[in-house]
């Protein structure tokens, strides 16, 4: 929040970078992961400062040279900008990148990247939870009105994107054939997801997403699509280079991690959100209440329906 830019009062000052320094120790103090939130909070600054120069800004924006979208020629750009302008980088969001150098740190004297057991904590490689983390994003667009996740318009641009050319159809075909064996090959269950039938994710897998047969592929349309309009609207409200920076993010703090736990996408979620197009207040609304109804029933669930283990103790649903 203390390092973004907004309209209305520009560039963040250096009083707010150095607030946002200090939220960035604090949140790593809570988990360790939140160091590449940070890395990224000092991306997007970067990002934002070099784009409003006159020397940058055009090239980045793509009005110079013809670039649209996210090209090899912006992202080399963006790289040979944060080369040129480092000093002066550093010199103004410089103290963001103290929570990560501690976190550093803390990894070499550690050994590793968790404080508990290692031996549990193995760092994998789990794509499919990018796709997972879409899913939600999007979902948490609502199902009302024109900017809804899931509404006439966005199938039919969806549509439009996937099918418009031939080039289209090919890569909307490599991008399916590539996400299938994504899911089918780096989909992981981790032995405390199985062993441990009070939480939710517990019955996804062992009923659904473990159980029968081709379902993480036969979803693979669905990602994509949830990955298609994450883009849109990200890419839109910021820009492409700023989506970039947020998928970098997650790939580092999600893709490692062994255990499905839907707290891990929770401030890759709430960033895109934060930073995505301006939504309706009915958008709003029922988005709200239908996280409000499923905490309530959550609660309600956890605290009047508990069931016993097979040696008789009081066990409680929960995420």
């Amino acid at each position: 929040h203390f390092a973004t830019p907004l309209p209305s009062r520009g560039l963040p000052s250096r009083a707010r970078i150095f607030c946002a320094s200090l939220a960035g120790l604090v949140a790593v103090a809570f988990r360790q992961t939140n160091a590449v939130w940070v890395m990224f909070t000092f991306g997007t600054a970067a990002l934002a400062d070099v784009s409003a120069s006159d020397k940058w800004g055009p090239r980045l924006s793509g009005s110079e040279g013809g670039d649209v979208g996210l090209s090899i020629g912006i992202i080399a750009t963006f790289i040979w900008a944060l080369i040129c302008e480092l000093p002066r980088l550093l010199s103004r969001l410089g103290t963001l990148l103290l929570p990560p150098a501690l976190f550093l740190a803390f990894v070499v004297v550690n050994g590793a990247v968790v404080v508990g057991d290692h031996s549990n904590h193995q760092a994998v490689i789990h794509w499919a939870q990018l796709a997972y983390l879409v899913a939600v994003t999007t979902s948490m667009w609502g199902v009302f009105g024109p900017q809804a996740g899931i509404s006439i318009g966005n199938v039919k641009a969806f549509g439009a994107a996937c099918f418009g050319g031939l080039k289209a159809f090919a890569i909307t075909v490599l991008a399916l054939c590539g996400l299938v064996y994504a899911l089918h090959r780096y989909s992981f269950a981790h032995p405390f997801l199985l062993a441990d039938n009070r939480h939710y994710t517990f019955y996804v897998w062992s009923r659904f997403l473990g159980r029968l047969p081709g379902l993480k592929e036969a979803l693979a349309p669905v990602y994509l699509y949830s990955a298609w309009l994450c883009y849109r609207r990200l890419a839109g409200s910021q820009s492409p280079l700023w989506f970039l920076i947020w998928a970098i993010a997650c790939v580092l703090t999600l893709v490692p991690a062994h255990l499905l736990e839907p707290r891990y996408w929770t401030t890759a979620v709430i960033l895109a959100h934060v930073h995505g197009p301006e939504q309706t207040w009915l958008g709003l609304a029922s988005v709200g209440i239908a996280c409000l109804l499923v905490n309530l029933a959550t609660l309600w669930i956890f605290c009047f329906k508990p069931f016993a283990w097979p040696g008789g103790e009081m066990a409680r649903f929960m995420w």
